[in-house]
């Protein structure tokens, strides 16, 4: 046997040694497929128990973030119903204490159309005097509640609703209008002509800035004149717009280290919610509720130049129409001449732009003082009225009506009072108007309106003629009045009586549905908060029933911010406030009179 055939025969016996027998095959390979299956078991159980696990977490997070939203959403209803409650509180203050108040006053104006010897007339005019103090202390306690809600209030989204701008600004001033007369501090306001009165927006809170800014203001000046001012910045074709508001003293101004701080606290880069002092946190809610509206807020100021703060407010132009204005017989106004008094240059010329925007030619000059205004008149100059301030240097307004009327006793004189003077009664017939401060502008139109008409009729003694039964002849109404407070029942129908009209009386909502259904009136004089049915839904339910429409004429004593809008929102025309004055009460009826007599 060759060498070659025995290494093949040894390579055989080799591999039929090595090669393990079938049956060990079968095994191993059985074995590893019961290996991988128990693996591959195991590790679909991990992931099934993973996949349980994190069903269990995701389950338990879910249900941690649903109680998380249920709890702040019960939070925030809970912080809703507070505010509403708040609001309702200040609301119903303010109503409780007018309502008797609107008693006191009003006898007290009936007693002061009798005859009385000096005492009593002291007497009258005391509680005058102490009733109008008191309601300003009111106001003032209501402003610091209010600038306490907004505080909660800046954070919360926009109240979006129709509302007169002229309104909501007076009502401010209104405000602040005894701080201002006791500070001998002038409030004016200048909304710029083509600037939309009336606007969509949040007026609350619109309110809330301008009071923050002017009680800043009221610690920067001691004397002078505060001044607020709305600019049109820019209008889109969709009926937005932007607002510039302008809220600027004459005093001292701010130091250049205060000024640089206040300036940052206002910047958009500063997030800080905390202020210095109480002032300042008064400036941050300003800040914070002008970003809300979708502005900026800045402030600028020179020592002994005065500080000014304008802040920018996104808004858009209402497609309802403005409250009614004055109606002026332009022809009978033509080439007339007004002679404003008042040593405030800024005040004077914003009167003299409101008296110009009436047309018709109107002419105004100005007078700095009472001297100057004598010699004016006795140089021959031709005027058809004057406007008087009555708080002036050297002579007062008083003293100078007095002077006009030896000069000339038929030139109607308007006395521009400050808030709770009564000094002008002792002096009957020397005014043909009077006026309180803050202005509003369209009870100055009309006083001046009204006082041009008159020239030449002589003196009116307007202290002890406003209740006279020639009113109603002279503006004759079929009246109706809503108001459930007996004694306010009371004096609204004598002074009406007086007035020569027969008012019926209805004492809820209900009733006044009821008899307006059986008899047409002119006038409805609707209190807002009465049983069973209150007189914003009455008035509601007039406006979609009734084919012949009356004049709805709010009397309420509901005055905080706001509450004119609402009413005028429901369908009211007008709005007068309680306590009720005399003098407001038959501007209000002269003037829809005057309206009803032209429909005719």
């Amino acid at each position: 046997m060759n060498t070659s055939c025995i290494i093949y025969t040894l390579n055989q016996s080799l591999l039929l040694m090595v090669q393990p027998p079938l049956w060990l095959n079968i095994a191993a390979l059985t074995f590893i497929i019961v290996a991988a299956y128990f693996i591959s078991r195991s590790k679909i159980n991990a992931l099934v128990h993973q996949k349980a696990e994190m069903e269990r977490q995701l389950l338990e997070r879910s249900e941690l973030l649903s109680y998380s939203k249920l709890s702040e959403q019960r939070a925030r209803e809970e912080a809703e119903e507070a505010n509403r409650n708040k609001s309702q509180l200040l609301t119903r203050i303010s109503h409780d204490i007018r309502t008797p108040m609107n008693t006191m006053m009003g006898m007290a104006s009936l007693l002061n159309e009798t005859t009385l010897n000096a005492e009593q007339q002291e007497y009258v005019s005391t509680i005058h005097y102490s009733g109008e103090k008191l309601l300003s202390q009111i106001n003032d306690i209501l402003m610091n509640d209010i600038l306490e809600y907004s505080k909660v209030e800046s954070g919360r989204d926009l109240e979006l609703r129709d509302f007169d701008l002229r309104n909501n600004i007076e009502e401010v001033l209104d405000i602040f209008a005894a701080k201002a007369a006791n500070s001998e501090i002038d409030l004016i306001y200048k909304i710029d002509k083509n600037v939309p009165v009336q606007i969509v927006g949040d007026n609350m809170r619109l309110g809330q800035i301008l009071m923050n800014l002017i009680e800043f203001s009221f610690s920067m000046v001691k004397k002078g004149n505060i001044f607020v001012g709305v600019h049109l910045v820019e209008t889109n074709a969709d009926n937005q717009i932007k607002l510039e508001f302008e809220v600027k003293d004459s005093g001292n101004g701010l130091s250049a280290s205060k000024l640089k701080s206040i300036a940052y606290e206002l910047s958009p880069s500063n997030t800080s919610v905390d202020g210095n002092s109480a002032t300042d946190v008064g400036l941050i809610i300003a800040k914070k509720l002008v970003s809300l509206m979708g502005g900026v807020i800045q402030v600028s100021s020179k020592e002994h130049e005065g500080t000014s703060f304008k802040f920018t407010v996104l808004t858009r132009k209402s497609l309802q129409s403005s409250r009614p204005q004055v109606s002026v017989d332009k022809t009978s106004l033509e080439g007339k001449k007004v002679l404003i008094v008042d040593d405030n240059d800024i005040f004077a010329s914003v009167i003299a732009e409101d008296i110009v925007e009436l047309g018709a030619g109107i002419v105004t000059e100005t007078a700095k003082s009472g001297k100057h205004a004598l010699e004016a008149i006795k140089q021959g100059n031709k005027y058809d009225l004057v406007l008087i301030d009555y708080q002036m240097p050297g002579i007062n307004g008083i003293e100078l009506g007095e002077e006009i009327k030896k000069l000339n006793n038929a030139l109607p004189l308007v006395l521009m009072n400050k808030l709770g003077d009564e000094n002008y009664r002792k002096h009957t017939g020397v005014f043909f108007s009077v006026i309180n401060k803050p202005l509003k502008q369209q009870v100055l139109v009309e006083s001046v309106v009204s006082g041009i008409k008159q020239k030449g009729g002589g003196a009116i003694d307007k202290n002890k003629q406003k209740l006279s039964t020639d009113f109603a002849k002279q503006y004759p109404l079929r009246i109706l009045v809503a108001e459930d407070d007996a004694m306010n029942q009371k004096v609204v129908t004598r002074v009406l009586n007086k007035l020569g009209y027969e008012p019926y009386i209805s004492v809820n909502g209900k009733d006044v549905l009821e008899v307006v259904s059986h008899n047409d009136y002119d006038v409805i004089l609707m209190d807002v908060q009465m049983p069973e049915m209150d007189g914003l839904e009455a008035t509601r339910m007039i406006r979609v029933c009734l084919s012949s429409q009356p004049v709805i004429i709010a009397m309420t004593a509901n005055t905080l911010q706001g509450d004119r809008d609402e009413c005028l929102r429901a369908g009211m025309d007008d709005y007068t406030s309680k306590p009720v004055r005399l003098e407001e009460l038959m501007h209000v009826l002269e003037k829809w009179a005057l309206k009803t007599k032209e429909k005719l």
